[in-house]
């Protein structure tokens, strides 16, 4: 008979954790969308700091939240979005939305990695490849 460790029941509490704060993320990525200053897409959203295609594809859902995670992401480090000329887009939103979006990815990108490392867990403890 199979029976479930002390290691079966954390490697589940963690997911389900993780898969929580995940869902959360999402929410509150909404939120963060809607309140992105306009500002900020008049100024930036435009060539020459994205291309047409880039444009058209971040316009919108579901990509569009991937864009405000973009720009959250160059508020909160603005060195980060050299490559593209953003970095002084900082500028032009309120300090808060800039404090948040910091601690937002300080939060995130760890919880996504934690995801991915209890997916290669999960794969090697219950074989799910066969």
């Amino acid at each position: 008979m199979n029976e479930l460790t002390l290691f079966d029941d954390i490697l589940a509490i963690i997911s389900v954790t993780v898969f929580f704060c995940l869902m959360l993320s999402l929410v509150f990525i909404l939120m963060m969308h809607f309140l992105m200053p306009k500002k900020v897409l008049e100024t930036y959203f435009k060539e020459p700091y994205f291309r047409p295609a880039e444009i058209t594809m971040f316009t919108g859902f579901p990509f569009g939240y991937i864009r405000t995670a973009m720009f959250m992401r160059a508020l909160a480090f603005p060195s980060s979005g050299k490559r593209r000329g953003v970095e002084n887009a900082y500028k032009l939103v309120p300090v808060w939305y800039c404090k948040v979006s910091k601690y937002f990815i300080i939060i995130f990108v760890p919880n996504l990695a934690l995801l991915m490392l209890l997916t290669v867990i999960g794969f090697i403890r219950y074989e799910l490849w066969k």
